[in-house]
């Protein structure tokens, strides 16, 4: 009779996990560390209180336009980069003009190469044109220990970058 109570509460507990597990939001707007991180940059950067953001839906990415009355202050887009086995969240801040004011990691998943969490490193990012690859790829220097997530948040600002860029000009 003790076995069969252990059993029960076991397959209980499963299924319970199990549920829990599977009821993960992808969307950045259901965290609210996320929320919070990113609305205190848009505070900081555009020194306003009073704005609201806007999904732009011409982007396969979630891009945002950061607007005051009706008036575009700048944009923001919150995407996932991939490193040695996960993935890894992060926002890109950009002014009217589309040019890079901030990149931030939301949350690194991976034991090692966290360094690219780094505040240093990641002010190398601000005002960096993405128009020439070879360019902009020589200004953003590598960390050892994290080559993978190096590269991939390289390439990912690149093309977030230029696909703001071209739907800003037209």
């Amino acid at each position: 009779m003790h076995s069969k109570n252990s059993i029960s509460k076991a397959a209980l507990f499963l299924v319970v996990g199990l549920l829990f597990s599977s009821f993960q939001f992808s969307d950045w707007e259901f965290d609210k560390k996320y929320t919070a991180k990113i609305q205190k940059s848009i505070s900081e950067l555009f020194n306003s209180d009073s704005y609201n953001f806007e999904e732009l839906k011409e982007f396969e990415e979630a891009f945002y336009a950061i607007k005051e009355a009706d008036v575009v202050l700048g944009y923001f887009v919150v995407a996932k980069a991939p490193s040695k086995f996960h993935e890894f969240d992060y926002y890109i801040m950009f002014d009217k003009k589309g040019m890079i004011l901030k990149v931030d990691v939301l949350q690194y998943r991976e034991n090692y190469g966290a360094e690219i969490c780094n505040k240093r490193w990641l002010k190398k990012f601000i005002n960096t044109s993405t128009s020439n690859f070879a360019q902009y790829n020589r200004k953003i220097d590598g960390i050892s220990g994290a080559t993978i997530s190096v590269n991939s948040i390289k390439k990912d600002v690149f093309k977030l970058t230029n696909a703001l860029g071209e739907s800003i000009t037209k």
